[in-house]
């Protein structure tokens, strides 16, 4: 298993503090960091003032303090920048990175994160449509010299942007899903899926999902060995099946959904995550957390990496 980190989580890390976990993560070997793009927090009242730093310049600032770790995030918005600066960010980041950015993509969601910032809030169709048709968009700047599209909501006109990237063809690109017709589109045109696997109700979605990429890799005559699944989900190590108990009781977490959970003894833990690897997950972004654990980063690479 290969293990990224999503570095802003929670919410309201200073720049500093994404820095300097940054750090601490590439130099610990994990292969990749991971920036949520999001403009505000999910705080429902509202009124909480969470620090949330725009995420591509935060990358470009992450790639400037590290060396050799890849710099993604989980998952960038398709709505909120045009395809043709995405790419363009996306081609710079990557020289500013010496090839080291992932392009991670997802149709968006926050609904309340649109309207506070005035972009508009289509329906789940016209999102994923949206997504489909930038996917085009994206490979014909990468590989293209002069590109010129018509689609149903962008059009290009003698389009140039150089330089291309370092990476060849172009950085991998991935889709952020568990939805059917995302499945599709991700095992049609991108390099890999990052799931999400939050709870036990999405234990399902997951061994759902996995059925239905490898039923559309094999549609669309798909090199499953060069097509990256991932899982995106929190870690939670405690010392004691004691410990797990009361840790349950206080975060409220049923009984039954424990085994779809990453929380337990880090033996538990490393078999769970064995388990999933052998069901096809080449890769976990993870967010770690402990009661009892004081270098915590440091067990888990010790322990479990």
């Amino acid at each position: 298993m290969r293990f990224g980190y999503c570095v802003r989580n929670p919410s309201n890390r200073t720049y500093n503090e994404i820095r300097d976990l940054t750090v601490k993560i590439e130099e610990l070997g994990f292969e990749s960091v991971h920036i949520t793009d999001h403009l505000l927090g999910f705080d429902v009242t509202q009124e909480k003032k969470e620090t949330f730093l725009e995420a591509t310049t935060l990358l470009a600032a992450l790639a400037i303090e590290t060396d050799k770790i890849k710099l993604g995030h989980i998952v960038l918005c398709n709505s909120f920048r045009n395809p043709t600066l995405l790419a363009k960010i996306i081609l710079t980041l990557d020289h500013i990175s010496n090839g080291r950015i992932l392009m991670w993509l997802g149709a968006g969601w926050y609904k309340e994160e649109y309207d506070a910032y005035g972009y508009p809030f289509p329906s789940p169709k016209r999102r994923v449509d949206e997504l489909e048709e930038s996917l085009t968009i994206y490979k014909k700047i990468f590989t293209e010299d002069v590109s010129n599209f018509e689609g149903k909501f962008w059009k290009l006109v003698n389009h140039r942007s150089f330089p291309k990237s370092i990476q060849k063809p172009y950085p991998q690109i991935v889709i952020g899903t568990n939805g059917k017709r995302m499945i599709d589109i991700a095992c049609r045109d991108a390099d890999g899926i990052n799931l999400p696997y939050l709870d036990s109700q999405n234990q399902k979605l997951l061994e759902e999902s996995l059925s239905i990429i490898n039923e559309k890799l094999k549609k669309y005559d798909r090199n499953s060995s060069e097509f990256e699944i991932s899982l995106f989900t929190n870690v939670t190590i405690v010392d004691s099946q004691e410990r797990l108990e009361q840790v349950r009781k206080e975060r409220r977490i049923l009984k039954s959904n424990l085994k779809y959970l990453f929380m337990g003894t880090y033996e538990e833990i490393k078999n769970k995550i064995k388990e999933f690897e052998n069901l096809g997950i080449a890769k976990m972004i993870v967010v770690v957390d402990s009661p009892d654990i004081e270098d915590l980063l440091d067990f888990f690479k010790k322990k479990i990496m």
